[in-house]
C-alpha cells in the first residue's frame, strides 16, 4: 500500500475554491482515491490548515469544515518524531519553511513515506516526491 502524507497547503487548496491550486488539488485527490492510496493527514497539520483558513484567509466556515471532516486514525504511522523534528529543523532556513514543514518531513522519514500531497518544493529538496510530480509522470 502506498502512503501519502498530506500537508496543509493541499488541504487549504482542496476546500478553498478560489485558491489558485484548487483545481489541481481536486485532480490529485481524485487520483489518490481512485487508486486507493492511503492518505495520512497529521492532526497538527489539519490544525495548521484550519488556523490559516480562519485567520489569514478569513474563512472560519471552511476551518470548521476541515476540523469536522477529520477522521484519520494514526495507527499505521509512528508519530513520535519530536526528537527528529528538532534535529531536522534548521533555524537559518527560509522563513517559509516552518517547524510544521519539518514535522511533516520527520513523519515521512521516520515512516519511510516517499509521497507528499503538497505543492511546497521544500519536500522535493528533501528527497520526497510531490504528488503533482508523480501524477505528471504517470500521465505522460
Amino acid at each position: 500500500m502506498s502512503i501519502v502524507i498530506v500537508d496543509s497547503d493541499a488541504i487549504i487548496a482542496l476546500v478553498h475554491q478560489t485558491d489558485s491550486l484548487h483545481d489541481r488539488s481536486v485532480q490529485i485527490f481524485k487520483f489518490l482515491k481512485e487508486r486507493n492510496f492511503y492518505t495520512f493527514t497529521p492532526y497538527a497539520i489539519l490544525l495548521e490548515a484550519a488556523a490559516t483558513l480562519a485567520r489569514v484567509l478569513q474563512q472560519p466556515e471552511l476551518a470548521q469544515e476541515v476540523l469536522s471532516s477529520y477522521s484519520n486514525p494514526e495507527d499505521k504511522i509512528d508519530t513520535d518524531v519530536s526528537d527528529l523534528v528538532a534535529k531536522l529543523y534548521e533555524p537559518k532556513t527560509s522563513r517559509k519553511n516552518t517547524p510544521f514543514d519539518h514535522y511533516v518531513l520527520a513523519l515521512a522519514k521516520k515512516n519511510n513515506i516517499q509521497l507528499v500531497f503538497s505543492f511546497d518544493s521544500f519536500y522535493k529538496k528533501n528527497g520526497l516526491t510531490l504528488m503533482g510530480d508523480k501524477l505528471k509522470t504517470i500521465s505522460d
